[in-house]
């Protein structure tokens, strides 16, 4: 274990990775990427107050195990657990070691960048612990050599228990996703939430069933019926009277359109879907890679199939999770 004060604890377990970030859900930022995350055997290390003794910070650690003992291990990794309901906590001493740790992992001796970091990124990050609002996301710096992975949880304590450890399971599979070429944005947001509710169920901490509900609820909410998961092929484009169906489309659509993905894949496994699916976005692009594994004849044909797919009962929705395989 390597202290670098008595308020900052850094140290490593296992492994860890990530993604970019920025809502209460961990909503990927669609940047074009230059770099991608690689498997590696470097843990990740965690950055969080060393007199923080709560539970969360194993919460966190938990629900990201859970995804990186199903996807793997990707890197190199940084994560940050601020705030804490004793406020004697978030101290002046350790927000400044906090800003340090973070700007040097981003800027490396670059004095300029460094400085430029702690007057902007790193103040932001300890606005955001004092505000005491809960948040966590994923940031991607493609600047460095390799590229680097930053999860940060900001007051974990005002996530609720079983959704702080999916919230986990979320954020990694977005580290996954970081190691191969960009999807769409339904495919990203709902593969991560298809996954929080599918591994969160093996772990206990949910039932996916309940979560497919609760998906499909929102997706009804969306009031214009021309709007679907099409929509939703790169957030950044979308109108602005699309983006108001972000979550309802990207997240909620998109988790029951990857499921659907699946059920028609050939072998209806959900372990294909990282054993084939994702290397199939590597060598061809997601297009063609949905095209195969989907075994459809071309995007908008399975747009059209998931489209009829939802104005189906919820129970024969629900019966379709049943032909999935692990």
């Amino acid at each position: 274990m390597n202290t670098q004060s008595t308020f900052l604890k850094l140290f490593a377990c296992g492994a860890f990775f990530a993604v970019i970030v920025g809502s209460a859900r961990g909503d990927e930022k669609h940047e074009p990427e230059k770099k991608i995350l690689s498997r590696r055997k470097a843990p990740p290390t965690y950055v969080r107050n060393e007199k923080d003794d709560s539970k969360w910070p194993g919460i966190v650690r938990d629900g990201i195990d859970a995804a990186r003992e199903y996807f793997g291990n990707y890197g190199p990794v940084y994560v940050y657990i601020l705030g804490h309901k004793d406020k004697a906590l978030n101290s002046e001493d350790f927000h400044r070691e906090l800003v340090a740790s973070y700007c040097r992992h981003r800027c490396g001796g670059a004095r300029r960048k460094l400085r430029s970091c702690k007057d902007g990124p790193g103040t932001e990050l300890v606005k955001k612990a004092l505000s005491g609002r809960g948040d966590a996301y994923l940031s991607f710096v493609d600047a460095t050599d390799p590229p680097i992975a930053e999860l940060v949880f900001i007051n974990p304590h005002e996530f609720r228990d079983p959704y702080l450890y999916t919230r986990g399971i979320h954020e990694y599979t977005h580290v996954f996703q970081r190691s191969f070429p960009t999807t769409p944005t339904w495919m990203t947001e709902g593969g991560a939430e298809f996954f929080a509710a599918y591994l969160g169920e093996k772990h206990g901490w949910e039932k996916l069933r309940d979560s497919m509900k609760e998906f499909m609820k929102n997706v009804h909410r969306v009031e214009d019926p021309a709007r679907g998961i099409e929509d939703m092929e790169d957030v950044d484009k979308a109108p602005p009277g699309v983006k108001k169906y972000y979550r309802h489309l990207a997240y909620d659509a998109g988790a029951w359109a990857f499921a659907f993905m699946i059920h028609k894949s050939k072998g209806r496994s959900i372990a294909d879907t990282r054993k084939i699916l994702y290397p199939l976005v590597a060598k061809h692009g997601w297009e063609s890679a949905l095209v195969e594994f989907a075994q459809v004849d071309d995007k908008k044909t399975f747009y059209r199939a998931f489209r009829d797919f939802l104005k189906t009962p919820l129970e024969a929705q629900l019966k379709m999770l049943e032909t999935l395989e692990d």
